[in-house]
């Protein structure tokens, strides 16, 4: 697996856009919340990444095992994966069902 490129200013378009520091405090978090016996458990306090991405952590968890079996080729709000899905000129992408659940359940609360 090959990571995208980071780009916290978000001026790249086909780059992540968030700050590798970013992605990499949201991995700490989803391992350590995942394992909560193990040394080194972490609080609930969710990485900033998932609050400005409006992400809702406990459904990120739930989905987190699984993610990418879930999504597939890209991880995203509904809005922007019908995007790429519209750039690509596809006519689906897998994951839209997994994204309403993951980005939009926050909203509902």
């Amino acid at each position: 697996m090959i990571l995208m490129p980071f780009d916290a200013t978000a001026q790249t378009p086909w780059a992540v856009p968030f700050a590798f520091e970013d992605y990499l405090e949201l991995v700490d978090w989803t391992g350590r919340a995942l394992r909560a016996d193990k040394p080194g458990y972490i609080q609930a306090q969710e990485p900033k990444i998932l609050a400005r991405l409006d992400i809702d952590g406990e459904q990120f968890i739930g989905y987190s095992e699984y993610l990418l079996k879930a999504f597939r080729t890209a991880v995203g709000a509904p809005a922007s994966l019908a995007d790429l899905c519209a750039r690509r000129q596809a006519k689906y992408l897998r994951g839209i069902q997994t994204a309403r659940t993951v980005f939009v359940a926050k909203q509902a609360a």
